[in-house]
């Protein structure tokens, strides 16, 4: 982890807290003071006792605190268990210390062993996690066998200083009893251990711990507390152990150290790593050299009694003769590394010169005159300049093309400017019967003594121009369809509104976009898409004049300019041509495509702006598309209203759905023979908070086209089957009444609606044969292979289906009798023919026969006027809606409708689900008790 990184991940923690600096300096003078009074002997025995309880306490009780806030500021990991097992340890060791002076204090005793003796013994367990977890905090890359050695060194070194100076010589007194010599020799064991441990982390640099700071500072704390086992453990053997010795002075200023070491920590943890000291990291390199200092200082005190004996004689010479090995090593260590350094230099100097003689630029050097000096290879490449011939000539005149005046005012820019880069800028170069171009950018560098010259380069963008010509080209065309695209079309639309606003004459733009593209696109690929795209474009050309610009804006987007506009009908006819020439099929892959198209047009006012033009032509666009699509529209000034209206709701659809707002309406569905009532339709509304309670017609598509339809769908399939099962039960016969719920084309395609279909059955307990899908003509027809394995398994859970608007598409009879359909659903338009039309009677006979000839029953919407119902029965169908029975209202509402009325008393018995048609009529009249006729 680079220090960049190190220095964000800390910046997240708080700042140490400045208690924690009073509390350290507290703690600095209180050991001060403590020490100072234990110095001077002042007061006795006895104030020496009171001295250790009031000083020495509260100093181990301060370190603890500073090490455990520590402990809880730290990262998770190491860090955080190494301090809080070193505050652990303090904690056990200050438990200790405190029985020991209460002992003392109240029976003029301490005992040794004694019950203190169990908390140092947890002291010294719990000391060596902290130093293993610190040295893994530490996280530093070290040359290991490097710290090997010198751990090897440092421990055998200073093990044996210890061992012949301190542990050797307190196991020879045979004062103190067993359990005292053994307690004794641990402790001695355990403190050569544990310093040994903190030794090698100040060894491996410790960058995660503030540098070597706080491994320094923790090796001083317990190398003083050390030094107070050392004189405590040899008191006590000998039995003339006081309080106030210098042991006590030393337990009481080790408190220091330890508290400085954590308070460095602490504030590391907010600020990148401190860089180590030289003085600091030279104490580190030096350990391994005082540790071999300290053995041979040792040898000389073991054998002081025959100093001149040829044995010491001859290690005082070997000793010497290391040291002057070592001298000799270093010295050989930095010949060897300025030799490394000198052969670094040269590689470097032959890697530049490789690059530079490699190199597809052109490199020069010029001189403050103009001669060349330097040319790199590639400048024969470039500019058919051979090095060898035009070095020590002038620039300007072996420059071959028109822009040696611009190639001179460039050397005079580059010679003027002090500092920095000149340029790009770009010159022409003749070779042979070719012209290329190149870039040249140029450096002032007569100050810099390696070059002492105009340093040039040049490189060879002859490719580089001739594709940003190409790209320039492309830029106003569409690479699919060849039309031009968005750029090019405003431009003319601009250059077209000039010429107008001076002729006094008029002109049209026409935006133009594909129906139901997308789903095409994504069943038969982009392939096809692509294709289809093509031939549309081949069509608009056909059916628009000559003089009309065509330009594709995008994905299924198309325009048309119309310039010279005498009457705004001429327009309107052009539209309807490209409509009708867009509803002939397509022939893409063997397979028979529809497509339709919605048209936006805008006629330009005199003081209209090209922007204004085409966003008033797309904004009639999409009223094309909310009025039916297949169709166009031509653009008036309150559409803009409706469209910042239509985008409020695009923006509120996804709080409604979450707020709820959304609620379900129901219209009868009736028996015209018995007035009945047989089903019902569920319609969605909307109760916005501001605009009141939206009909589907206002925001269905808006939410078709925000892509929440499925949502909005699933959720209006499991509220309705829930509200219908719940309010069945007050109708007579309620386990045969219809549920008729319209599902949109997305939701076919796209969504999972099987899935969707079988939770709303599993959590309303509605039979799925009471349950209707609705779907219109177009929606069945679109995609139908993989409609009709869809339809299969709806029918395998046993719902039924059923043609919304029948007629009013392009149903294909082969495709209705596969398909698994129940019902037909006869369109509002043919109904309302049968009063008003010559021919109504016959259209609504052709759809009520069709439904017979398949099999299927028929329901008519939209019925209004009686002399409808009495056409409809005497041409077979029976069963109808509309406004002439009821609006859509809620369950409770319909409950007073006469139709439930009429239902209670002709259904007086319950009657299985396979004795009722798919509209929910008796398919034959039965002798059924309690039933009367009028019933079918």
């Amino acid at each position: 982890m680079d220090t960049q990184v190190r220095t964000a991940q800390f910046n997240r923690l708080e700042t140490a807290p400045r208690w924690v600096d009073r509390l350290f300096a507290v703690l600095v003078a209180y050991t001060a003071t403590g020490a100072a009074l234990m110095l001077t002997h002042f007061g006795g025995e006895a104030f020496n006792h009171f001295v250790n309880l009031v000083w020495s306490l509260p100093a181990a009780l301060a370190a603890v605190v500073i090490c455990a806030v520590t402990a809880r500021r730290a990262p998770a990991g190491d860090l955080r268990r190494a301090w809080g097992s070193l505050a652990c340890a303090l904690a056990l060791y200050l438990v200790g210390e405190c029985i020991g002076a209460s002992t003392w204090w109240l029976r003029n005793i301490d005992p040794f062993p004694g019950p203190g003796d169990f908390f140092y013994c947890g002291f010294y367990l719990a000391l060596p996690a902290a130093a293993i977890f610190l040295i893994r905090a530490a996280a530093v890359r070290v040359p290991w066998v490097q710290l090997s050695m010198d751990a090897t060194i440092f421990a055998v070194g200073f093990g044996a200083f210890f061992w012949f100076l301190v542990l050797h010589p307190a196991a020879q007194l045979h004062e103190a009893s067993v359990l005292k010599q053994v307690l004794s020799q641990t402790y001695l064991i355990l403190d050569c251990v544990l310093l040994l441990m903190l030794g090698v982390l100040l060894l491996t640099g410790s960058g995660n711990l503030g540098g070597q700071r706080v491994p320094l500072l923790l090796l001083t704390g317990f190398a003083t507390m050390f030094a107070g086992d050392i004189f405590w453990s040899l008191a006590k053997m000998r039995g003339y152990y006081l309080p106030g010795d210098s042991s006590q002075i030393m337990y009481l200023v080790c408190y220091a150290p330890l508290a400085a070491a954590a308070r460095v920590q602490l504030k590391w943890l907010n600020a990148p790593p401190p860089s180590v000291s030289q003085s600091v990291d030279a104490l580190a390199r030096a350990l391994p050299y005082a540790a071999m200092l300290a053995a041979f200082l040792m040898l000389v005190y073991l054998s002081r009694g025959d100093v001149n004996g040829p044995a010491n004689m001859m290690t005082m010479i070997v000793f010497a003769l290391t040291l002057l090995l070592m001298v000799r090593q270093s010295v050989a260590l930095r010949g060897d590394a300025l030799v490394r350094e000198q052969r670094a230099a040269r590689m470097v100097e032959d890697r530049y010169a490789s690059l530079i003689a490699n190199a597809s630029d052109v490199i020069m050097i010029v001189g403050p005159d103009g001669v060349l000096r330097f040319a790199s290879p590639a400048s024969e490449r470039t500019l058919g300049l051979k090095p060898a011939e035009i070095t020590g000539r002038s620039l300007l005149e072996v420059w071959v093309g028109e822009d040696a005046e611009k190639l001179r005012a460039f050397l005079a820019e580059v010679a003027a400017t002090p500092a920095g880069t000149v340029g790009p800028i770009e010159l022409h170069v003749e070779r042979g019967a070719k012209r290329y171009v190149v870039e040249s950018v140029g450096s002032n560098l007569t100050q810099d003594p390696a070059v002492q010259g105009l340093a040039l380069n040049f490189r060879d963008i002859s490719e580089r121009k001739a594709l940003e010509e190409q790209l320039r080209q492309l830029a106003f065309h569409d690479p699919l369809t060849l039309l031009a695209n968005r750029n090019l079309f405003r431009d003319r639309v601009q250059h077209a509104l000039t010429i107008a606003q001076r002729g006094q004459s008029c002109l049209a733009v026409m935006f133009l976009d594909l129906d139901n593209f997308k789903n095409i696109n994504d069943s038969l690929g982009h392939d096809a898409g692509d294709r289809l795209l093509q031939a549309v474009a081949h069509r608009v050309l056909q059916t628009t004049r000559s003089c009309d610009t065509v330009a594709r804006l995008g994905g299924d987007e198309f325009a048309v300019l119309m310039e010279g506009i005498e009457r705004s009908s001429e327009v309107g006819r052009v539209a309807d041509a490209l409509i009708a020439a867009l509803n002939v099929p397509f022939q893409l892959d063997g397979r028979e495509v529809r497509v339709g198209a919605s048209l936006g047009l805008a006629i330009s006012a005199s003081e209209a702006g090209a922007e204004e033009l085409l966003s008033n032509a797309d904004i009639a666009m999409y009223h094309a598309k909310a009025a039916g699509k297949n169709r166009h529209v031509t653009f008036q000034p309150q559409m803009q209203a409706l469209l910042h209206e239509r985008m409020r709701l695009e923006a509120d659809i996804s709080r409604a759905l979450a707020d709820q707002e959304f609620f379900i309406e129901y219209q009868p569905i009736v028996d015209l023979g018995t007035r009945s009532l047989l089903g019902v339709e569920a319609l969605v509304r909307w109760r916005h908070p501001e605009a009141g309670v939206l009909m589907p017609g206002r925001f269905i598509q808006v939410v078709e086209e925000s892509g929440q339809i499925v949502k909005l769908g699933r959720w209006v399939l499991r509220q309705a089957c829930r509200d219908l099962c719940a309010w069945r039960r007050s109708v007579a016969g309620g386990a045969g009444l219809r549920l008729a719920v319209n599902i949109s084309g997305r939701h076919l395609q796209h969504g999972e609606l099987v899935h969707d279909v079988a939770q709303a059955l599993s959590e309303s307990g509605l039979e799925p044969g009471n349950l209707v899908i609705e779907l219109t003509e177009s929606t069945i027809m679109y995609n139908t292979d993989s409609n009709l394995e869809r339809f299969h398994s709806l029918k395998a859970l046993g719902v039924r289906l059923a043609i919304d608007d029948f007629g009013t598409g392009y149903s294909s009879l082969s495709y209705l009798h596969r398909f698994p359909i129940d019902i037909l659903k006869i369109d509002r338009a043919f109904v309302g023919s049968l009063t008003n039309s010559d021919n109504g009677p016959e259209l609504a006979r052709a759809v009520i026969t069709l439904g017979e000839t398949l099999g299927l029953e028929t329901v008519a919407e939209g019925i209004e006027l009686e002399p409808q119902v009495e056409a409809l029965l005497a041409l077979g169908c029976v069963a109808g809606q509309g406004f002439l029975f009821a609006k859509a209202c809620s369950l409770e509402q319909l409950s007073r409708s006469p139709f439930v009325a009429r239902r209670n008393a002709l259904w007086s018995t319950q009657v299985r689900n396979d004795e009722l048609t798919p509209t929910g009529r008796y398919r034959a009249l039965k002798a059924v008790p309690g039933r009367t006729a009028g019933a079918a």
